[in-house]
């Protein structure tokens, strides 16, 4: 049996009263407590399915204070009976180490406007886009950073830095050789926002004539178009293109089941999890023609 013991201290620091006196706000600290450990065990559950590992974890707290700070101390043991890993279990912890200093610098990094986090994954990995920067990911981080659990305790710890006085967070991760992970009041707006993501595994183009099996006249409802060329395929589509919007929403355009659009879009394939299932979403941005399935002029190209 393998067993590690690794220590993770949480540091909240500040100028205000409250923390002058290590005081905070019980429903503040609980949950920051919570988050601390809910990120540790998932980060492990992720990496095991990454490694072929078969860690079990158990967290355990105690707490303190220093002059003008508040602390508490988690400490993670780690149990490995399994042969099969890849890594040493302590080499599993300095990757997870890693992997959460990245995702929160990334997230640290991404502007306010950003509501859904977008990973692309091709041939070389994984990657994201952070203000026009492509900045690649591997396997662990990506599965990091699209774990709705680890996203959400994120927040959690990060929450307290809205209170007055509480200026800035650290977690210290044990050894020197794992990365120190800082957080100030700057930073809390952007981590302590709840963000979608969205996990692209494949994307193209889709163009071509297809039937009208079922429609909307709301804007943000999805049509079921069939191929003309492959009546065995069939897809949902979100219409975008304004200028048919507007004459769908003017009346302008009427329609049948087996009416028939000449269209462009776009498609993409993604997970809600790295682990999840694949779904394929389809958007029309432009609709070149509409013929109705009365019209027997069709000339179609």
């Amino acid at each position: 049996m393998d067993e590690h013991e690794q220590s993770i201290k949480i540091h909240y620091n500040g100028s205000g009263d409250k923390i002058k006196q290590h005081q905070m706000k019980v429903s503040l600290v609980t949950s920051s407590m919570s988050g601390l450990e809910t990120i540790y065990l998932e980060a492990f559950k992720e990496a095991n399915r990454i490694y072929s590992s078969h860690i079990s974890t158990e967290a355990l707290l105690s707490g303190g204070f220093r002059d003008g700070s508040l602390w508490w101390l988690i400490k993670l043991f780690t149990k490995e009976s399994e042969s099969q890993q890849s890594f040493e279990t302590s080499s599993i912890y300095g990757a997870i180490c890693a992997a959460l200093n990245k995702t929160i610098e990334l997230l640290k990094n991404m502007d306010l406007s950003t509501t859904e986090i977008v990973i692309k994954q091709g041939k070389q990995g994984y990657s994201i886009d952070i203000d026009g920067d492509r900045v690649e990911l591997n396997e662990l981080e990506c599965a990091i950073l699209t774990n709705p659990k680890i996203r959400a305790a994120i927040s959690d710890i990060s929450t307290p830095l809205t209170e007055e006085g509480i200026d800035s967070l650290t977690i210290n991760q044990g050894a020197k050789e794992h990365p120190l992970i800082t957080v100030t009041k700057e930073d809390k707006e952007k981590l302590v926002i709840r963000r979608n993501h969205k996990h692209v595994v494949d994307e193209g183009k889709i163009f071509g004539f297809f039937y009208v099996e079922n429609l909307s006249y709301n804007p943000k409802a999805k049509w079921k178009l069939i191929d003309r060329d492959n009546p065995a395929r069939s897809l949902t589509a979100l219409i975008v293109d304004p200028v048919f919007l507007k004459r769908v929403s003017d009346n302008q355009e009427k329609f049948s089941k087996d009416d028939l659009l000449e269209v462009d879009g776009v498609w993409y394939k993604e997970k809600t999890k790295l682990t999840g299932k694949t779904i394929t979403n389809y958007t029309i941005t432009k609709v070149i023609q509409h013929i109705p399935v009365e019209d027997k002029q069709w000339k179609l190209m």
